[in-house]
């Protein structure tokens, strides 16, 4: 999983190095970007859960000369569940739909080319679970729920591309009589480019 990871951030960052300059990218009304990180259990999820991977594309649209843009999100979480010995366990994937609105926080830094911001918005998340006791078949169940994220992160220039790093929670709304798709809750770290 690992090496895996680390191939597509060393994609990312070498696709960033041959990217249009920072500079324009905020006066284009249309740019993409990519993002990943760790993705951290909270509450009751962190019981069940390990830490996870996520991997993002994104695409941005800014309308007219307003600060503010839209972001839609196609993501992938992949958490593996705890469990040791004769235990069961419930390895999860997440894949995600959002949109989100992304505004800057004051004009702090923006001299210098730092620029903090807040994103929130919502969407689809498609939860597959794979329950998995030892020496039995493994099952597999899905899920399509409603879930809102809000954070915020921080964009700079790095090789002259748009760089930023970002932590949103995300809330993932289940039933609470589902023991394979209770609420969720999960804090995304990552880091990105957009070009």
């Amino acid at each position: 999983m690992n090496v895996q990871l680390f191939r597509w951030a060393t994609l990312a960052f070498a696709t960033a190095l041959l990217a249009t300059p920072a500079s324009a990218q905020d006066s284009r009304p249309l740019s993409i970007g990519v993002m990943g990180g760790i993705s951290l259990p909270v509450g009751e999820y962190r019981n069940e859960r390990e830490s996870a991977f996520n991997i993002t594309g994104n695409v941005y649209l800014r309308p007219g000369t307003g600060l503010f843009m839209f972001r839609g999100d196609v993501g992938y979480e992949r958490f593996q569940g705890k469990g040791a010995g004769n235990r069961r366990r419930q390895d999860l994937n997440v894949l995600s739909v959002t949109a989100n609105i992304r505004a800057p926080i004051g004009s702090a830094g923006a001299e210098r080319g730092v620029r903090p911001y807040f994103v929130g918005g919502g969407g689809l998340y498609r939860r597959t679970t794979d329950i998995v006791v030892f020496d039995a078949p493994r099952i597999t169940r899905s899920t399509n729920d409603f879930g809102v994220a809000f954070g915020g992160g921080v964009e700079f220039a790095l090789a002259g591309v748009a760089t930023f790093a970002e932590a949103r929670l995300v809330s993932v709304f289940g039933e609470r009589r589902d023991i394979s798709f209770p609420t969720a809750r999960w804090i995304p770290v990552t880091f990105g480019f957009r070009f």
